[in-house]
């Protein structure tokens, strides 16, 4: 009997973490060959999964050193007079509560329910939206890049 207990506890056993985020990193938001059209080399497979993935944020509500809505770029210094990254590489995140915003040059890990879903805002083109859990500060402190200084 204590064998179909333990069998039958690890079998589910799986689905206790089976909503446990999984690491992602922006590559893996664009499966296909580069020459693709950034609009349609979006990885459906990832549509409704929990994810945690780090980036750099662009606020769109800024206020008081904190956000509920944002854009999350793979790179450091994405400003509005440049071009943007790809759809596929641009995630519009939103949060119910205010996170803190990192400074510009640090990047953060944002865990949360990833959808494909395509918006268009001043800045850009998303072809991704979580809606986000948790906002993880980068563990190391991370140089400015050379962009970031030329404005």
């Amino acid at each position: 009997m204590n064998k179909y207990i333990l069998i039958f506890g690890l079998l589910l056993s799986g689905n206790i973490f089976a909503d446990e985020p999984q690491a992602i990193l922006w590559n893996s938001l664009a499966p296909g060959p580069a020459k693709l059209p950034a609009e349609i080399n979006i990885n459906q497979a990832l549509d409704g999964k929990r994810v945690v993935i780090p980036g750099f944020v662009i606020p769109l509500d800024a206020l008081d050193g904190q956000t509920r809505d944002f854009l999350l770029s793979p790179r450091q210094g994405a400003c509005i007079h440049r071009p943007p990254p790809g759809p596929n590489q641009l995630i519009h995140v939103t949060f119910e509560r205010p996170v803190a915003l990192p400074e510009i040059e640090q990047p953060v890990y944002i865990s949360g329910r990833l959808s494909v879903r395509s918006e268009k805002n001043a800045f850009a083109q998303t072809g991704y939206f979580i809606q986000g859990d948790e906002a993880i500060p980068y563990p190391v402190k991370v140089a400015p890049a050379e962009s970031i200084h030329s404005h």
